[in-house]
């Protein structure tokens, strides 16, 4: 038998196996998945409305033998990522903190829209999205941003505690730039985080205060364990103080270069500048869409507040929240006019 160059013998083997459908280099299964959220950035949402954050993956090439994709859902804030929820065909893993809130309306039955519903938006569900889908042995990701609007705030007389009726705590809101708060706001205010250890009044005419942390003074009809308390509806003639309802900052918001004005100095530096004193409802509003400020300012009722975002020493305590400078201990009664402090003035839109 003759004898096969050995060179020749290496180029016939690799002409063979090029040729061969089982041996096939090309990487068919290997395919170019791309993932981008669909709408511009940040999206915002409503306390307590839904919103859907669209997402769609794509592929350069369409896979031959098409098969569902895994998808998950991460939340970011504050430099710390959360999962939200990890998808495949055969189940979705749901994250204990977003039972009954979030969904994937399409997936699994149009594979490319992976866009995540949230429902009944809480305040500290701003923040960035991270969509990732994973099919086969490639990954994609693109990321969104959420900003939630609307806050419930407490509110009391400028005097006393509980000086309210139904009908002037109705006014009292629209007096501040707000409105009196439903109690599915309350609710939702509540599954944020807020707490208050005052009665007051709702729009639909009950007596109500959110409370995490229970304790003397603050149990209402819960025994013991956090939640709304809820006196039930009221007589419209008796008093209580009012949670109110912002949602739109309708202008902006600027804090004074002096912090040695008395209330009327204050409210004249504002209208020399073309601007108004801001009211307590356009404060709560630019906290919500990020204002700190450390320093005490006089508002147009006469109180006496300031918005801190970031808690620090000196800066109101450990939680976030616009915070208000009482007369008296049992934060009651605001501060005498001629009092010296800063002034937050309002330049509408």
């Amino acid at each position: 038998m003759a004898m096969i160059p050995r060179l020749l013998m290496v180029l016939l083997i690799t002409d063979v196996s090029s040729a061969h459908p089982l041996v096939d280099s090309t990487r068919d299964d290997v395919k170019t998945l791309n993932v981008t959220v669909g709408a511009l950035t940040p999206l915002r949402g409503v306390l307590g409305g839904s919103v859907t954050i669209p997402c769609f993956a794509s592929y350069a090439d369409p896979p031959r033998f098409p098969s569902t994709p895994r998808v998950k859902w991460s939340f970011i804030r504050d430099g710390n990522e959360t999962d939200i929820l990890v998808a495949t065909v055969f189940k979705v893993k749901v994250n204990e903190g977003y039972h009954h809130r979030v969904a994937l309306p399409h997936y699994p039955t149009t594979t490319t829209d992976v866009s995540l519903e949230i429902r009944r938006l809480l305040s500290n569900d701003t923040g960035i999205y991270r969509c990732e889908v994973q099919h086969g042995i490639d990954d994609a990701q693109d990321l969104a941003e959420l900003e939630v609007k609307g806050v419930v705030f407490h509110y009391r007389d400028t005097s006393k505690r509980y000086a309210f009726n139904f009908r002037s705590a109705q006014q009292a809101c629209l007096d501040i730039s707000a409105r009196i708060a439903t109690p599915e706001q309350l609710e939702i205010a509540y599954a944020s985080g807020y707490e208050q250890c005052d009665a007051g009044w709702l729009a639909d005419q009950t007596v109500r205060y959110p409370i995490q942390t229970p304790r003397e003074g603050c149990y209402g009809d819960m025994d013991g364990f956090p939640g709304v308390r809820n006196y039930g509806t009221q007589d419209p003639e008796d008093m209580y103080d009012v949670y109110c309802y912002v949602e739109d900052l309708e202008g902006t918001i600027f804090a004074s270069d002096s912090d040695a004005l008395d209330f009327e100095e204050a409210t004249r530096l504002c209208e020399e500048q073309g601007t108004r004193l801001a009211r307590p409802g356009e404060l709560y509003a630019a906290w919500s869409e990020g204002l700190d400020h450390c320093t005490p300012g006089w508002l147009s009722d006469g109180s006496v507040r300031y918005p801190i975002v970031t808690p620090r020493d000196r800066c109101g305590g450990r939680l976030p929240g616009v915070k208000t400078v009482y007369a008296f201990l049992n934060q009651t009664g605001f501060l005498e006019p001629a009092s010296l402090h800063g002034a937050f003035c309002f330049l509408v839109n």
